[in-house]
């Protein structure tokens, strides 16, 4: 009883510490492998940004090489042409044969060499990610460069649905002969660890390193391979050793290695055999004692002493560590025993602690994986918030919503990205505002010149009509002499009246022309300002851009922020395309005003005219007055004189119904660039003339 309970607690503390240094190896290579997963990741993301080229590739294997000086190497190959389809040669990290793969390799000295080396497509590293379309790890090998022993992990690369390489480090394992090596577990001294293949990965013997196992026990090292379970074999080495194997598989990978430990016997039989010496030595003393006193002793002296012992025996049995044996501070015979027992008591009590620590350790580690996945969730969950967030502004935006603000405050990380937002918004909102000012004073200035116009336009059939009754006027002082002088008094009266309306139609042409110039100076205050949102959409895209590029280094934490930079980009060449239609427009409307302005220009030089030969006419007829007897000849001149004034008059109702046309069409482009415009909601009004009666107070 005391042989099994003493080896079932030995090979239960073996087990146990076996798993921590099992702990131990798993962890560091699951650091390792976070480095190959980060580089795949990461060369994914820069690709769906769009920014991933060949020199950005090298820096960012070399820049995890330099961060991670326990590697060995950071490596990269793709297949013919499948980085972009080309065969790029005399490119950065391109070999002689126009194949993209870089390998940074770690010196003796420290230093990072580069080369760009030959492909290697039937190598197991290539063909498996290749093939499976998952990261492996690869089975131990030595290095033919430097000789070391070491493991690659190597990921598949995936661009737009298709596998076009594959990525991956070397890291050496001489680590884990150190950690072994310096490791106890009952005095052993030969803590190995074999592959998956049965070979030595780490041995006491360095020429058994990459060996085949060829020791006793392969069957049982199979099953344990296979069944994942701890297997002892007994009577190891001519019974010198107990062999303790501790299989264990690489999360996420499909790799079981296995643990072995060499316990001698000497750890087993020393407690069992110092215990039944002293059981033995202790028993005949009390043998030949309880002889020679037994006249002396009586029965209850000895019965109380040895009842506690059994006692005591029988709490051990059962396992009950935690009484101390009675009568270890007497001096005769029981007080041997009770010591020998005591002994044996406080070793049984030392091997379930440490098996509690074990047990402790474990809980420990879980604890701590716990603790891990809770923080990466809720990285998740403030990746997630922001990429909610930010959508909900740019459908807002989308919408022509430019009152929507962020309000939300964001995680650290992301909240210059809400201020940015928000910045943008607030200034386009009052670039918009300012060509709605601008549009409003084009509207009035081109309402005043429609009325002008017509005002011109009404005043011009007057004097036609005018010239008209003027020429049948003097038709009939041709026809009749005698009636002249009252003719000619009623012609000089409607001279003055034409020659007054010809100076206040001269008046109204020049306020009109006036008009016009204001109207082509807004044009040109509105061009500047469709020019700044094009300045300000041009921004936005290059901010856009360099986001999506700082989301492709984050790697998968950056994946949700790189499409919400996507979108922020589009949207800021939808702004761009905008703005050029709106400069199109006013363009336009500024040629329109220029043709207006050099017709109206016209028009007063024809004005004058007119108010000239109607000067003229006042003095003839002045003269006719006065003078009768030349009445004759001077009605002729005069009949000329009105069928001329007639065409003028003509030609310039002409131009006026002309200018009344251009102000009704310039009035029509002013009223679509408002509506324009008008589609945008700004913040706090609902149109935007509250939001820049509210700015201006």
């Amino acid at each position: 009883m005391m042989k099994s309970q003493v080896e079932k607690s030995v090979f239960s503390e073996a087990t146990s510490r076996s798993q921590i240094l099992v702990d131990q190896i798993v962890q560091r290579l699951l650091d390792q492998n976070d480095i190959a997963r980060a580089n795949q990741v990461a060369l994914e993301a820069i690709h769906k940004a769009g920014t991933a080229n060949r020199a950005e590739i090298v820096s960012l294997l070399r820049e995890a090489e330099i961060r991670s000086p326990n590697l060995y190497a950071v490596w990269m190959e793709e297949i013919p042409g499948g980085f972009d389809g080309q065969k790029a040669f005399n490119a950065p990290g391109t070999n002689s044969h126009g194949i993209l793969n870089p390998y940074y390799v770690r010196k003796p000295d420290g230093s990072i060499d580069f080369n760009a080396v030959d492909e290697h497509y039937s190598q197991s590293w290539f063909t498996l990610p290749m093939e499976r379309g998952v990261g492996i790890l690869t089975e131990p090998y030595i290095d033919e460069g430097s000789g070391v022993e070491m493991v690659s992990f190597s990921y598949p690369l995936t661009f737009d649905g298709k596998r076009i390489g594959v990525t991956g480090i070397d890291t050496p394992l001489d680590w884990i002969v150190t950690l072994l090596g310096k490791s106890d577990v009952f005095g052993s001294n030969s803590i190995s660890l074999l592959s998956q293949d049965m070979v030595w990965i780490s041995h006491p013997d360095k020429k058994r390193l990459l060996q085949p196992y060829a020791d006793d026990g392969k069957a049982e090292l199979a099953q344990a391979i296979s069944s994942h379970k701890v297997r002892i074999i007994r009577g190891f080495h001519d019974g010198d050793l107990e062999r303790v194997m501790v299989p264990f598989q690489i999360p996420g990978f499909g790799n079981v290695w296995t643990l072995v430990v060499d316990i001698p016997r000497a750890a087993l039989d020393a407690p069992v055999r110092n215990n039944i010496v002293t059981l033995l030595v202790s028993g005949v003393l009390l043998m030949i004692l309880s002889v020679l006193v037994v006249y002396f002793i009586s029965g209850r002296l000895i019965k109380t002493p040895f009842r506690n012992l059994l006692a005591a025996v029988s709490d051990l049995t059962r396992g009950q560590y935690d009484n101390k044996v009675p009568g270890t501070r007497r001096g005769d015979e029981i007080g041997m025993v009770a010591q020998g027992l005591e002994g044996f008591r406080t070793t049984l009590l030392k091997g379930r602690e440490a098996e509690a620590r074990a047990a402790e350790a474990r809980d420990r580690h879980e604890e701590l994986q716990q603790k891990t996945r809770l923080e990466e969730e809720a990285k998740i969950r403030n990746i997630n918030n922001v990429i909610r967030t930010m959508g909900e502004g740019l459908d807002n935006l989308a919408r022509g919503d430019l009152s929507c603000q962020i309000a939300t405050a964001l995680p650290p990380e992301f909240e210059p990205l809400r201020q940015n937002f928000n910045q943008s918004i607030h200034q386009l909102a009052d670039a918009l505002s300012e060509i709605a000012g601008a549009g409003s004073s084009i509207s009035k200035g081109t309402g005043q010149l429609a009325t002008e116009a017509e005002t011109l336009a009404e005043r011009t059939e007057q004097q036609a009509a005018s010239l008209e009754e003027t020429a049948a006027a003097v038709n009939e002082i041709t026809e009749s002499v005698s009636e002249s002088v009252q003719q000619i008094s009623d012609a000089q009266k409607i001279g003055v009246q034409a020659r007054g309306s010809a100076s206040s139609s001269s008046d109204i042409m020049q306020q009109t022309q006036a008009a016009m110039v204001r109207i082509e100076d807004s044009s040109k205050q509105i061009v500047a300002i469709v020019e700044t949102i094009d300045v300000i959409a041009f921004q936005t895209n290059i901010l856009a851009l360099n986001a999506a590029v700082e989301a492709a280094r984050a790697g998968d934490a950056g994946k949700g922020f790189a499409v919400v930079a996507s979108e922020v980009r589009a949207l800021s060449l939808r702004c761009a395309g905008a703005a050029k239609e709106i400069g199109a427009l006013v363009k336009t409307t500024t040629a329109d005003i220029r043709t207006g302005s050099k017709r109206v220009t016209e028009t007063g030089k024809v004005l004058q005219d007119i108010s000239g030969f109607i000067a003229q006419i006042s003095d003839n007829l002045n003269q006719i007055l006065t003078a009768a007897q030349e009445q004759a000849a001077t009605l002729s001149e005069i009949n000329i004189t009105v069928t001329n004034m007639d065409q003028v008059t003509q030609r310039n109702a002409a131009v006026a119904e002309h200018s009344r046309t251009a102000s009704r069409r310039l009035a029509g482009e002013t009223d679509k660039l408002t509506q324009l415009v008008g589609r945008f909601r700004l913040p706090g009004s609902t149109n935007l003339a509250e939001y820049r009666a509210r700015n201006r107070a």
